[in-house]
């Protein structure tokens, strides 16, 4: 690794976009019987998919389904995420990621079912619930944009720990985050007790919960604005994030599947206008860590 992409502590996960440009590692050809296989078999095949997601980069890209037909396509990557660790189910086992038409500023929506692009960002704004990784299935890529960008955390906090060390301080701080989860009867109390930290350090390294627009409402709506040096500290993580130094920029095409480390890496989604006789749609599972 070059620079910044030196290992944090002996993981490869502290990579830069040059770094998944320049290998194919990170990038799985599905077999072509695949969907067939017993459940001994997949778990067999998956073995390199979990090893990748745990010792390496963190992010693997699975192609080769398109042939698939889409409840197959769904079962299947229902069985190869069992195959990493048990699914979170507070939204369903699966989710599908496809424009409302919303408006997520407006609505308390996930800006996932909008055509807006996401910020970089990690998933889950809810302190209980905090898959460690997450994956997307296509179903169908949008008419135009949509480009999925991913980015190591541990990159980017070793390089604002050498030029920035006050304003990482700042992101170890706790924050609260909005609710949009269904259901919540109190969402200004569970606002309240929803705070914790953008970097917080863990056994395998700094770990990153970050989805700024949540955490500007959130405060926005208890009442308890940003400070000044707090606001600089987010605008620095976001250039960091999308700078081309650490984020890598690529297309999901039909019948793949993209698996990342949702603690070690952020991601993000570009905006799509859609076709409409074919909207743009992806399946989203999240998955805990097998115990």
């Amino acid at each position: 690794m070059n620079e910044t992409g030196a290992t944090w502590q002996g993981s490869p996960k502290t990579w830069l976009a040059d770094d998944l440009a320049s290998t194919n590692d990170w990038i799985i050809r599905a077999e072509p019987n695949l969907a067939s296989f017993s459940s001994k078999q997949l778990q067999r095949w998956c073995a390199p998919v979990h090893h990748q997601l745990v010792h390496g980069y963190g992010v693997v890209l699975i192609r080769g389904l398109a042939s698939l037909s889409e409840p197959a396509f769904r079962e299947l990557f229902l069985a190869i995420g069992r195959c990493l660790g048990p699914p979170d189910t507070t939204y369903g086992l699966l989710y599908d990621v496809i424009d409302s038409g919303k408006c997520f500023r407006s609505q308390a929506i996930p800006v996932s079912q909008t055509r807006e692009a996401t910020s970089m960002h990690t998933d889950s704004s809810r302190l209980e619930t905090h898959p460690r990784w997450v994956g997307l299935a296509c179903v169908q890529k949008a008419m135009t944009g949509g480009a999925s960008r991913v980015a190591s955390a541990l990159a980017v906090h070793q390089h604002l720990e050498a030029t920035a060390p006050a304003s990482l301080q700042q992101l170890g701080h706790c924050f609260h985050r909005d609710v949009v989860t269904p259901g919540v009867a109190d969402p200004l109390a569970l606002i309240a007790q929803n705070s914790f930290p953008v970097f917080a350090q863990a056994s395998d390294g700094p770990t990153l919960r970050y989805m700024r627009y949540w955490i500007e409402k959130g405060h926005e709506r208890l009442g308890k604005p940003l400070s000044a040096e707090e606001q600089q500290a987010f605008n620095l993580l976001d250039a960091e994030l999308n700078a081309p130094r650490f984020c890598h920029r690529f297309a999901l095409e039909e019948g793949n599947i993209l698996l990342l480390d949702n603690h070690k890496l952020a991601h993000g989604r570009e905006a799509y206008e859609d076709d409409p006789e074919r909207p743009r749609h992806m399946i989203r599972l999240w998955l805990h860590e097998n115990p």
